[in-house]
């Protein structure tokens, strides 16, 4: 992350909230995502952004995806950790 962060690559992922244990301290991925933005509370959020766009009949294929995930880390207990307990979601991990 040091080296992306001094180039182009840099951005709030990698040198703020990094959802990789051990990065970066005090950041919810360094307390098995305790703390921070809950994932039932973004899912909550996309459902929002979702019927926003149904209602406008604007297509957001991704955002529809996101919320599929989402609804899948609820289901599966995460919905109390950090939002970015989804990187360890989808490498099939759950802390």
């Amino acid at each position: 992350a040091g080296i992306m962060n001094t180039s182009t690559a840099r951005c709030w992922s990698s040198d703020t909230y990094n959802p990789t244990p051990g990065v970066i301290d005090g950041v919810p991925s360094s307390r098995n995502y305790e703390g921070g933005f809950g994932t039932a509370l973004m899912l909550k959020d996309l459902g929002l952004a979702t019927d926003a766009a149904k209602a406008s009949a604007a297509p957001v294929p991704i955002g529809a995806s996101a919320q599929a995930m989402y609804e899948l880390m609820v289901a599966n207990g995460l919905g109390s950790k950090d939002f970015s307990v989804a990187y360890q979601f989808l490498k099939g991990n759950k802390p």
